[in-house]
């Protein structure tokens, strides 16, 4: 029972702040894919012929690009997807930050 009640606890804060939670769990996906890019694309390059480094590549190309297009030139192209990480690990760290002056904003009143 307490173990159902605790469940509930937590569904009930899920949706209270479902606008931040859902750019969290999105944020966790990409960082996730990204990760997974990053390893494939050491093991087996960026050029792989691999349909699961394929799939990767198309699902994260947008992320990547984006980062690209505000990373300096100097950056090779191969160390893109690593930037992506690390901006996509920033936002992350952004994200938990806004929460906590929310729920601070909230409790102070």
């Amino acid at each position: 029972m307490a173990a159902l009640v605790g469940k509930t606890r937590m569904m009930q804060a899920f949706f209270a702040q479902w606008q931040l939670q859902v750019p969290r769990l999105l944020l966790v996906l990409v960082t996730y894919l990204l990760i997974a890019r990053l390893v494939l694309e050491l093991l087996f390059g960026a050029q792989s012929n691999l349909k699961i480094v394929r799939g990767l590549c198309r699902l994260t190309n947008p992320v990547v690009r984006a980062v690209g297009a505000i990373t300096p030139r100097v950056v090779p192209q191969p160390m893109l997807t690593l930037c992506a990480v690390v901006w996509v690990l920033a936002a992350r760290m952004a994200l938990v930050q806004l929460s906590a002056a929310l729920l601070m904003r909230r409790t102070m009143g």
